[in-house]
């Protein structure tokens, strides 16, 4: 999010590759090869999910640029958690420059937005949210301050004194030749890291992206960024996509090794650079979680599939990359298209759409959340102008995933053939304890369709009658090896049925 979530062009997302679908080394089921659970024989796995793969539906909020109130994020608690809402996001917790990065520019490390509240009404929301089962995240930039930040700018003020030993002061890189190779902990595009002249202080310092840097070469830097991290852990946060992101050695500490051992939750732990086509590398890393498409705000894998850029197969191919991080213990992500761009999207409140959004993104939810990936709306203000049918339907999706664990990223996932259509497609989901099977298929033509699915080797009842877990009442009996359900245009059914 720039999360995709911070302006491309802006702070550096840099995610371009493509979904690359990796192999496993011994079976064709993820899960099993984790010690998971194979979809037909319910064998019990011997690997404990971790809480995010036991919930879905996250909702973003761009608290900086539009002012939410913390505490009327804490008032609607209850309203959120009832339309299917289990994580809130934040970009971001700390102050920051509004008018820079939508907000993620850090101006005080220490201290909340003033627009959105005191220090003590953060803790309250997120203490709050944890008493009602919700989980508390955010985006955080720990690579660097705003040039405008009073913490520098009381470090200039130092420097010019002769001061070279002060907190401040030794937190940043100084040098008075230009000339002076960079640090080489980057965190972006060469271009994005340069020496900036100090009037003020009468000397150059790092600059990277738009102020200081943090040089993890540094002590003392390490130092500062160690007393911010835990000031936020304290509060109770449930984990960090941290900005840009690198899988540089240097970094480690303060990305996923101070985090899990200093936090009593389970975190999620992502970078906005992270995606699936390089799983391993940031699993190994130490990261939980990763895109599972890539860092892009309009495109995901539902839309890549309604769009014709790829068909059932490579669906299929890209939604095994749950699977792969299912196996790791971990989480895929992916976000409702939407769009961050101050003059093109949050000045005018306009966001981008699928040709039939009342019923596209229904089907957009009930695809990237109904096979498992974490999913949910990434900007509020665009959530609150959708029509209230979407709305509706959109939440109905998130609450039936929510109540229903062969639906939750814990469960596996397995493709079920649903004939020759490129845009038809279907797959079983079953619980991690074995106890519940669903049956999910789609249409995502443009015009009805009756989508036949193969049962056979599924592992699932030739003769029963299916339970229809979203629209509730019962759906048409499955009365021998093939099953077939009516679809209207970007039609869906999720189906609560028997194994043999």
């Amino acid at each position: 999010m720039k999360h995709s979530r911070i302006n491309a062009a802006l702070c550096g997302a840099l995610g371009l590759a493509l979904v690359v679908p990796l192999s496993l080394a011994s079976s064709d089921n993820p899960a099993q090869a984790a010690g998971g659970k194979s979809p037909t024989t319910g064998v019990t796995s011997a690997r404990k999910s971790s809480d995010f793969q036991n919930l879905n539906g996250f909702m973003w909020y761009y608290n900086t640029w539009f002012g939410y109130k913390y505490t009327d994020i804490e008032k609607d608690l209850d309203n959120l958690k009832s339309r299917g809402i289990r994580v809130l996001g934040f970009f971001t917790p700390n102050d920051g420059d509004k008018n820079t990065c939508d907000g993620c520019s850090p101006l005080d490390f220490y201290q909340p937005p003033p627009q959105n509240g005191t220090m003590q009404d953060w803790k309250n929301l997120v203490d709050a949210a944890h008493r009602k089962g919700l989980k508390v995240v955010s985006y955080f930039v720990n690579v660097y301050m705003d040039e405008k930040s009073p913490y520098f700018k009381k470090a200039e003020k130092q420097y010019a004194a002769g001061d070279r030993t002060s907190r401040e002061v030794s937190t940043f890189r100084w040098t008075n030749d230009p000339k002076t190779p960079l640090p080489t902990l980057r965190m972006g595009p060469p271009d994005q890291s340069s020496w900036e002249w100090s009037e003020t202080a009468g000397a150059y310092y790092w600059k990277l992206w738009f102020g200081p840097g943090f040089d993890y070469d540094l002590p003392s830097a390490r130092a500062e960024v160690t007393r911010i991290e835990k000031h936020w852990l304290d509060t109770g946060i449930d984990g960090f996509m941290w900005d840009v992101g690198t899988t540089d050695e240097r970094w480690k500490y303060h990305a996923v090794d101070l985090p899990k051992s200093y936090s009593r939750n389970e975190l999620w732990l992502t970078t906005e650079r992270a995606n699936s086509a390089d799983a391993s590398e940031w699993q190994q890393y130490g990261f939980n979680s990763w895109f599972n498409y890539k860092d892009d705000d309009t495109s995901n894998d539902y839309g890549r599939i309604v769009n014709g850029t790829t068909d059932a197969d490579g669906l299929e191919a890209a939604l095994r990359n749950t699977d792969i991080a299912r196996a790791m213990g971990s989480t895929t992500y992916t976000w409702s298209i939407w769009g961050d761009d101050a003059e093109k999207n949050l000045k005018p409140h306009k966001y981008p759409t699928y040709p039939k959004d009342d019923v596209m993104r229904v089907q957009e939810a009930a695809l990237l959340a109904g096979s498992g990936i974490l999913y949910g709306s990434g900007m509020y203000d665009q959530y609150i102008r959708w029509s209230t049918k979407l709305r509706n339907d959109w939440e109905r999706v998130l609450r039936t995933v929510n109540t229903n664990e062969a639906l939750l990223p814990a469960a596996s996932r397995k493709r079920v053939p649903a004939g020759d259509d490129p845009k038809t497609y279907a797959m079983r989901r079953t619980s991690e304890n074995g106890k519940q099977t669903a049956l999910l298929v789609y249409n995502f033509n443009s015009t009805p369709r009756k989508v036949t699915v193969d049962l056979e080797g599924t592992g699932i009842d030739t003769n029963q009658k299916p339970k229809d877990l979203y629209n509730g009442g019962s759906a048409p009996a499955i009365d021998g090896r093939t099953y077939t359900v009516n679809l209207p245009a970007y039609g869906f059914k999720i189906l609560d049925v028997s194994d043999r």
